[in-house]
């Protein structure tokens, strides 16, 4: 085995490891708890409580999905909801309209991995930048009629970040939502990008455990894109050597 393969080797290894799992919960449940997040209320809602443990079940479908279990989407169907619940009582207005889409994307992506034994990532492909197209108009629309209370406004200036932050957010989630069914290798990339602006997103809504979650999932968003690109040269080599061995 060559270095590079032992290094590809270890980082799957690690990527997919328990310990990871174990890291990335404790990460975000410690500093919710460190700070006092979790005693946060909003109009009588622990919201504080609802995002510290939203985090952490979300926490879960991400490390899941990653090592390509689709126990990871059921989850991550259970927590859109009371995400969307905290983002709205966070300051996003949009979020009763643009999670539902979400909701039903998380849906879609269960249903079609467990029709497939072999959970194998793929190349890009042009039905890629067709679904992503229609998460950006979806997102644009969407946040747009949120945020202006159904068009009853204009937009608040004071919401204008919030705004154009969510909503490049949500064009990256709608996108990722689409694409994940068909397991794109490459969709950790942009994944990558939806981190840093989440981030920044939860700072200025001062979302403490979901500060500390993204962080962790900027490594994890690394180390997903290689493994799901190791795990796909691989499975593209296997069929040539079979075909070899077979003549």
């Amino acid at each position: 085995m060559t270095q590079r393969k032992r290094y590809l080797a270890w980082i799957q290894k690690v990527t997919e490891s328990i310990a990871m799992d174990v890291v990335g919960v404790t990460i975000v449940v410690t500093a919710s708890l460190a700070m006092g997040y979790h005693l946060t209320v909003i109009n009588g809602l622990p919201i504080g409580v609802m995002s510290t443990v939203g985090a952490a079940f979300s926490m879960m479908a991400t490390r899941l999905v990653t090592k390509r279990n689709n126990t990871g989407n059921l989850i991550g169907i259970l927590t859109t909801v009371n995400t969307a619940f905290v983002d709205y009582y966070l300051g996003n207005q949009a979020a009763m309209l643009t999670y539902p889409i979400s909701f039903l994307g998380n849906m879609l992506s269960y249903a079609m991995w467990k029709r497939r034994k072999e959970r194998t990532p793929r190349k890009l492909d042009s039905i890629y930048f067709i679904n992503t197209s229609i998460a950006c108009v979806l997102a644009f629309g969407l946040n747009y009629v949120g945020f202006t209370d159904f068009l009853s406004r204009g937009l608040n200036p004071d919401d204008m970040a919030k705004f154009y932050v969510t909503t490049a957010i949500t064009c990256i989630t709608f996108s990722g939502t689409l694409n994940m069914p068909r397991m794109y290798a490459d969709s950790w990339a942009f994944w990558q990008s939806y981190n840093v602006l989440k981030l920044y997103q939860n700072v200025l809504f001062g979302n403490v455990a979901y500060v500390a979650k993204y962080i962790f999932y900027l490594f994890n968003a690394l180390f997903a894109w290689i493994v799901w690109h190791k795990v796909r040269r691989e499975a593209e080599v296997e069929p040539i050597n079979d075909q070899s061995l077979s003549k």
